[in-house]
This record gives structure tokens, sequence and C-alpha cells, in this order.
């Protein structure tokens, strides 16, 4: 077989060396994945469309060619592609991704349009968001919605430092990191005047993460995964029956999680005190949002 030289000839060995992978969760669009390492190894744009008036016919030199199937091999490893290119697109804003903290993902954007639909009426709204991670969520509500005042806790170094790095790239000076247990890091004044809480917990079953593929396993931290509990509950539950005392009357909930999970979530919210506002869910259904209100008082 003869060497790929070409821009076709390379996306064509990616794409198949990333079908035969085993280590990649199944949904993913592998030609996706290979432009979108190729457009890193060329220095491009993220998302670059190759197919707008590109001449597949191109040869990148030498050295470009071998980094992109070094990184077409990491990939099909299971290493996440953001830890391969040190960035990610995320709704829209391109954050710098390390090692050591959940890699944000398209199905979390989800997460950020329920979010931007409940804060729409609001002015100077105070949103927090729980187990920030790097922060994709807290950093998305607060460049949308630059009067609000965004807070994320997390109870990771790593992941809080990459997320304050990536505010400052951005320039929003409306959000603040703490570190901390869920709640336990939300500054005590904001007890009962937050408008909007949101959430994604870990809470994958401890018996459960070995069904994950090595993408997960390998390169994510554990306590991203999972809170060692048998069904996954232990922080969900938590974060639920907390909620009432940090929520506003009519403030919202909302939870991240598969849609498996959506229906005892819900009854959790019901039995916290919250109105049940359902559950949301993107064309692919790769995640859920449930979604729960504070009470309003009113009669």
């Amino acid at each position: 077989m003869s060497e790929p030289r070409s821009v076709a000839a390379l996306l064509s060995v990616a794409e198949r060396v990333l079908d035969d992978s085993q280590q990649l969760f199944e949904d993913h669009d592998r030609p996706r994945i290979a432009r979108d390492l190729l457009a890193a190894a060329l220095s491009l744009e993220p998302e670059f469309d190759f197919d707008d008036g590109f001449d597949a016919s191109f040869e990148p030199p030498r050295r470009i060619r071998e980094r992109y199937l070094a990184f077409v091999a990491r990939r099909a490893a299971g290493e996440p592609a953001p830890f391969i290119t040190g960035k990610t697109l995320f709704y829209g804003l391109e954050m710098s991704v390390r090692p050591g903290a959940f890699v944000p993902r398209p199905s979390s954007e989800l997460m950020v349009t329920r979010a931007l639909k409940r804060l729409r009426a609001l002015r100077e709204p105070i949103v927090v968001d729980l187990c920030t991670g790097a922060g994709p969520i807290a950093l998305t509500v607060a460049h949308e919605r630059q009067d609000a005042h965004v807070w994320g806790t997390d109870i990771s170094d790593e992941g809080l430092k990459q997320a304050r790095g990536n505010a400052r790239s951005l320039g929003l000076s409306n959000i603040y990191f703490r570190r901390g247990d869920l709640y336990g890091a939300v500054p005590a004044s904001l007890r009962g005047g937050v408008h909007l809480i949101t959430a994604h917990v870990p809470y994958v079953p401890v018996g459960e993460l070995g069904d994950l593929p090595a993408e997960v396993t390998e390169h994510e931290p554990v306590f991203t995964l999972t809170d060692q509990s048998d069904d996954g509950f232990d922080l969900m539950s938590r974060a639920i029956s907390e909620a009432p005392g940090w929520l506003r009357p009519g403030g919202w909930l909302l939870l991240e999680m598969s849609e498996d999970f959506a229906p005892r979530a819900r009854r959790l919210c019901r039995k916290a005190g919250l109105e049940d506002k359902g559950a949301a869910m993107d064309d692919d259904r790769l995640s859920a949002i449930v979604e729960a209100r504070a009470g309003t008082g009113r009669r």
C-alpha cells in the first residue's frame, strides 16, 4: 500500500483507522474526527470545512503528514481529541483543554441551551454550576449572559485552574470559580437567592466503569465519572435535596445525565419539594437535562 500523501488519501486512511478502533464511543462521527485532527495538524481553524473549495489533492509536507497520522493513531487508541490538539470548541467558544479534568463534550451544549432559555427573562441573574470541572457550562453561560454572575464549584484544583485560564482567555469578568464539595464552595450570602443551578455530577455506578471505552476510563480522572456508589446517585441526591435551600422562589435546577437516569432524578426532585418540569433531550438522545423549579409561593 502506498504512503498517503494527498489530503484525500490521508482522510481516507484516518477514517478506516478510526472505524476499526474499539476504544471510542460508537456514536462518534469518525469522518468529523478525521477532519478536525487534520485541521489541527495543518494549523487551521477548528472544524475547518474541507468540503468548501479545499483542494483534496493538496499534499502537505512530510512532517505534517506524519504529525497527522500520529494524531489519528493516538485518537484511535482512545486519547480524547482535545488532549491531542490542546483545545476544543464548545458552543462556538474555543477553550484550552489538558488532562486532569472531564473533557467538554458537545452533548453538554444542550445544558447551555436550556440554561439560557430559563434565564431569558431575567436581569443580572445569579447562576451556580456544580461539578464545573474545566468550566465549559459556566464559561459559556457567562459569555452569553455577561450581565449574569456565575459561580462554578469543583473539588479539583486542576479543573479549576483550566477553568480560570479559559475565563481569562475569553475576557470574562463575571465568573468566579471556587474549590469545594458541591454547595460547600458557594458563598453563604447567595443562599436563597440563586436563579439557576446547573449540575453535571458524576453518576456512573462504580460497577459499570469497566463498560466505558478507553477514551474515558484511561484518560479522565475517576472522580469525574463516578461518586463510587453502587447506583451512581449519592452526589445526584445531594445536589437535588440541597437545591431548595439555595434557589430563590421560581429558581431552576438543571441536571445533566443519561436518559435512563432521568425518571429517578425527577422523582427525587419532587421529593425535595421542587416542581418537576420534565426532561429535555437533543435529537441524538445522548444526554437528558432534567429540569425542576422552586415554588413561587403563589396560589
